[in-house]
């Protein structure tokens, strides 16, 4: 459950490909602050830039993301840094570029401020990652001038960042988030949820229930029938009702899995129960297009500890809510889930941000300008 505050699963998406041509010199882009911005960097922040900008293009046609041309040229409106910002896709790659190399060096020189350091666990997660990145993209890599140990460095930059969390926030940082902080923070913000899965999609053909109606409707009488099973069953204590859970997956999760064609063991049943503490961020995948969110509004109607249903498209979740701070104790939460990143990692994001377009910012436009979009190569 734990989250990284910069997370490794963002370095992979910004490293699935690099710009540039196939050049050695020069080594540097210039400096932001003092620290020095490798060629590698920049091009690894243009090439995510790219991709970014890519995303926002209405293609048309037989056109895609390798047409770079198109790309550069496209009309695109997106958010830099919370401002919605409209222009085309060369002067959006640049702003997000720059932007992108700006955090890079303010993560740099606030590690160094901090005096923080990484432990070996962070160092090797690095080496391991970078080992795989390489193996499954290094053909792309080297025909863009991208050596494996700029990977290193892309990824110990993230890992600085996570230090610089710890050394600000952290139990023993300059100003340490506290047990009441913590326990607002888990009452407020996040939600204790217990639930039974019941399947809408058969996971052997992938079949979605909602295209038969039929196997919608059965599938919907199951989960009343679960509903009522857990109403009767389960009381309003925390960790007390397992074994109800576990019983009622057993009954209905077969059942649903029979009207979908397929099979479900008895003893697989338990891979459907749950009960998980939901931080922002996880709630936020269920916000629906309306202001609205799929999860916390059908568990606020139903109310605290009472079981409701909840149609996701994929599943419907027999579910309920509980107060998180009766479930377990606050040391259980932080020893299980990320909270500080959850509570603190924007607000250090924001900061790396403005920090890094507050320094002096001593660019060589010729170096950049070697390094330019358009030389991107999409695809080897």
């Amino acid at each position: 459950m734990k989250q990284k505050f910069i997370s490794l699963g963002l370095a992979l998406a910004m490293l699935l490909g690099v710009a540039g041509c196939n050049v050695t010199t020069p080594a540097t882009v210039g400096t932001i602050g003092g620290v020095e911005i490798p060629a590698g960097i920049y091009l690894l922040a243009q090439y995510n830039a790219y991709n970014t900008t890519a995303s926002l293009v209405d293609f048309a046609t037989g056109e895609s993301a390798d047409d770079v041309k198109v790309v550069l040229n496209a009309q695109v409106t997106g958010t830099i840094n919370g401002e919605e910002v409209t222009t085309d896709g060369a002067d959006y790659i640049h702003r997000l570029t720059l932007s992108s190399i700006e955090y890079y060096a303010a993560t740099e020189a606030l590690f160094d401020q901090l005096g923080a350091t990484l432990e070996d666990a962070a160092t090797s997660e690095v080496a391991t990652t970078a080992d795989s990145m390489w193996e499954s993209n290094g053909d792309v890599y080297e025909a863009n001038g991208i050596a494996r140990t700029t990977l290193e460095k892309y990824l110990t930059n993230a890992q600085k960042a996570a230090a610089c969390l710890q050394a600000l926030y952290g139990p023993d940082g300059q100003e340490p988030v506290t047990d009441g902080e913590y326990e607002q923070f888990v009452q407020e913000d996040c939600r204790y949820i217990e639930s039974v899965v019941l399947p809408m999609v058969d996971y052997s053909t992938y079949t979605y229930a909602f295209t038969d109606e039929t196997m919608e409707s059965a599938i919907e009488a199951i989960a009343d029938e679960c509903v009522n099973f857990l109403t009767q069953n389960t009381g309003t204590e925390p960790l007390n009702d397992y074994a109800a859970m576990y019983q009622a997956a057993s009954q209905y999760v077969p059942r649903v899995m029979a009207v979908l064609g397929s099979t479900a063991e008895t003893a697989q049943a338990g891979s459907f129960v749950s009960g998980s503490l939901y931080l922002p961020n996880d709630l936020a995948n269920y916000d629906d297009d309306n202001g609205g969110n799929l999860l916390t509004d059908a568990l606020d109607e139903a109310g605290m500890g009472c079981w409701t249903k909840i149609n996701l498209t994929s599943s419907l979740v027999v579910a309920r809510q509980m107060d998180p701070l009766k479930t377990y104790d606050i040391d259980t939460y932080k020893e299980s889930y990320d909270l500080l990143g959850a509570m603190k990692q924007d607000e250090l994001r924001d900061r790396l941000y403005a920090d890094g377009a507050a320094m002096e910012h001593q660019l060589d436009e010729g170096a950049m300008n070697t390094y330019k979009a358009s030389n991107i190569k999409h695809s080897v």
